[in-house]
């Protein structure tokens, strides 16, 4: 039966006009080597129904008289599936054929009508010596086994002008890094893998996984440390370490064309005062001050201004002035 419902929910979500008739699915069936009764496609419909009504709390296809059978409940929303969609075709750190297998696998979730209603965004055919879908697998299976894993660290040469990757010469054993994995942890849309590694006694390390390469197994004993530490602040202070941020508390003024904005980066939990006109000073805690920062500043140009910290605003002081010398010189 298992067979035939997929078959059938596939022609129905397949299907291009408004909805599709039960001899028009019998057809269908052929082409696949399926050959059933009528009443076997009703069948199938109310097992395919009574499959997805515990996901849905209501039928999938639903029955138009004299019309035939169409989707009139998705598994996705529109909205929820284009999030989705979009997530994967704009991430960086995947290739293009681990792109298109995940699309393809959240379109057979999907029919025909609503798969036209959504934005399809080609992804970038970027080329990428990496999988890191691949990547994410082995270290999750080895965090649930709690094996050692070995892998190589990217860095870079140049070579004829040109960028290659190479491995990083600094791991336990020359390019082999040896690493007991705890913990996977999202961040500034990059995956990263927080362990142990016996090279840097006493604390954990961290390791962004799109910088990774052959990822395997390792014969080591597996070494348990986690008890020594507090895993969620230990995990911040190294995101911030690794993103080369501290946080301290931000205040700028700027024009109320920009509270948008604003609100779009740090949210709601911000302190603002009315100035002059339509200024407004904008008091933000615990902001990591950040190269990332600087740059949503200086993208702002005079429309924002830094008020404290004041280490902050030096710097900014410095790029701008870097800035003119680096334009002054090219006259």
């Amino acid at each position: 039966m298992g067979e035939k419902m997929y078959y059938v929910l596939k022609i129905i979500q397949d299907n291009q006009n408004k909805a599709i008739s039960a001899k028009e699915i019998l057809k269908k069936l052929e082409k696949y080597n399926i050959y059933i009764d009528i009443k076997t496609v009703y069948s199938c419909i109310k097992q395919i129904n009574h499959f997805f009504y515990h996901f849905l709390n209501k039928e999938m296809i639903i029955s138009i008289h004299r019309v035939g059978y169409k989707i009139e409940n998705e598994f996705f929303l529109d909205g929820e599936l284009q999030f989705l969609l979009d997530n994967i075709s704009f991430h960086e750190d995947l290739r293009y054929e681990d792109k298109m297998k995940l699309k393809e696998k959240l379109y057979h979730l999907s029919s025909y009508q609503q798969r036209i209603r959504l934005s399809n965004h080609d992804p970038q055919d970027k080329q990428l010596s990496f999988s890191l879908i691949l990547n994410i697998s082995t270290i999750i299976k080895a965090i649930e086994r709690e094996k050692v894993i070995s892998f190589e660290y990217v860095n870079y040469e140049v070579e004829k002008n040109h960028l290659k990757e190479v491995a990083s010469k600094n791991g336990n054993y020359g390019k082999q890094y040896i690493v007991s994995p705890y913990q996977i942890v999202p961040y500034n849309n990059h995956y990263y893998l927080i362990g142990y590694n016996q090279k840097y006694q006493d604390k954990l390390s961290i390791y962004r996984i799109d910088r990774m390469r052959q990822i395997m197994s390792a014969h080591i004993s597996f070494t348990e440390v986690r008890e020594q530490f507090d895993m969620d602040k230990e995990i911040e202070k190294m995101m911030n370490m690794y993103s080369a941020s501290k946080k301290d508390t931000l205040q700028i003024e700027c024009h109320q064309s920009l509270l948008r904005e604003i609100v779009s980066r740090f949210g709601m939990d911000i302190e603002v005062v009315k100035l002059h006109q339509n200024n407004y000073l904008i008091t933000i805690p615990d902001v990591s001050i950040s190269k990332g920062l600087i740059g949503w500043i200086l993208m702002l140009q005079d429309d924002i201004k830094v008020i404290s910290p004041s280490f902050l605003k030096e710097e900014i002081e410095r790029k701008i002035e870097s800035m003119l010398n680096l334009y002054k010189d090219m006259l």
